[in-house]
């Protein structure tokens, strides 16, 4: 299968490490970007995540030429964004497309209509996947409302999260476990500013606990309160950004992956949306996880005490779960060593493209 990857210049969690992997998996002569990304070939703009593959060189006048040749069997709208729609629709209009799978990496659970019809979609990826219903009534009540009665959409709507590409992932094996838990994240979410506020108290216990909230320049410093009445008084009395102590917190990757090596439990909370990058790098840097349980679908995800731990929905036995998985290290260490090697099955780049191929060759329009 030969496949046209088009993508913007913005850094994408969940279709960039899809690249690589299926650059390893079918050849980068069978993968070609359009217009060349810089991150996926320009040492100046190298991502920490992600490794870098030649950059093949092909103008898109040479795109055009191989399109009206019809050298690819596959189109791949790699994101949601509108750069990345615009360059698809100027190939469009040169000349007739393959079938075009759509990948939507939004943080929400929007189906882009308009997008479906305006290229035909042939399959639609959505990383943030909530439809669960298995019953016929849930089913057909997923269907009239996220997706307009449009049955075809629906059967044709896959879930697709991020992935890691692993031999990037620092792995500092024999790092003494000095911290007992960490956790740092953006302020994209409330949930985040309530775990941090329930992971502070520890260290007052004698935990070791590493972590903060930060936020860009441009954030409220609202942002950072932890319950929905402190957001809303801080919203009304206190109207400015975040101090540059605040956006300071944020760790270099070197350190962020450090702290995590030194880690003996490591928290993920969810962000604008579930899936968050944080929820596969802990388990992939081998350490262990502590998550909420995640309310999008996950094929493969993490099964419970076994690769991972969630807590409850509104975090009231974070505490218990943080000291108790502190304090019992031959349990722990193998629920993150389970973890990790689900992860390279399932979850790194490679099972990522596999999984992705599959779903496409059997779609009616993308089989060959």
């Amino acid at each position: 299968m030969k496949i046209l990857f088009v993508v913007d210049q913005l850094q994408d969690l969940v279709s960039d490490p899809l690249y690589i992997g299926l650059v390893r998996l079918l050849g980068q002569e069978q993968v070609v970007d359009f217009p060349s990304k810089d991150i996926f070939h320009k040492p100046e703009s190298k991502r920490w995540f992600l490794p870098q593959v030649p950059d093949l060189g092909y103008s898109e006048a040479n795109i055009c030429d191989l399109l009206r040749g019809k050298a690819f069997d596959l189109v791949c709208a790699a994101s949601h964004r509108s750069e990345c729609l615009a360059n698809l629709e100027r190939l469009r209009q040169a000349g007739p497309l393959p079938p075009i799978v759509y990948i939507d990496g939004a943080d929400d659970s929007r189906i882009r209509h308009e997008v479906v019809e305006r290229f035909q979609v042939a399959v639609y990826f959505k990383r943030e996947y909530r439809w669960t219903a298995t019953s016929k009534p849930g089913r057909f009540v997923d269907c009239a409302r996220a997706f307009r009665f449009n049955r075809r959409l629906f059967e044709r709507t896959y879930p697709l999260t991020m992935c890691v590409v692993p031999d990037v992932i620092p792995q500092h094996r024999g790092c003494t476990k000095d911290i007992d838990v960490s956790f740092y994240g953006n302020a994209s979410h409330r949930k985040r500013a309530q775990a941090m506020a329930l992971l502070e108290p520890l260290a007052h216990e004698g935990l070791t606990v590493a972590g903060g909230i930060y936020a860009a320049a441009t954030d409220k410093a609202y942002k950072l309160e932890a319950t929905a009445l402190k957001r809303l008084i801080s919203k009304v009395r206190d109207p400015s950004t975040v101090s540059e102590v605040i956006q300071r917190r944020k760790l270099s990757p070197e350190d962020y992956y450090r702290t995590l090596a030194r880690s003996k439990v490591a928290v993920s909370i969810r962000g604008g949306g579930f899936d968050t990058f944080r929820y596969w790098e802990i388990v992939a840097s081998g350490t262990f996880l502590l998550s909420e349980e995640p309310d999008i679908v996950i094929p493969h995800n993490y099964e419970h005490r076994k690769h991972a731990v969630f807590c409850r929905p509104d975090l009231s036995d974070l505490q218990e779960l943080v000291r108790y998985y502190a304090s019992h290290d031959a349990e722990r260490e193998a629920i993150a060593r389970a973890g990790h090697d689900h992860l390279l099955k399932f979850h790194a780049c490679e099972p990522r493209a596999a999984q992705f191929l599959e779903i496409c060759q059997k779609a009616p329009q993308c089989a060959l």
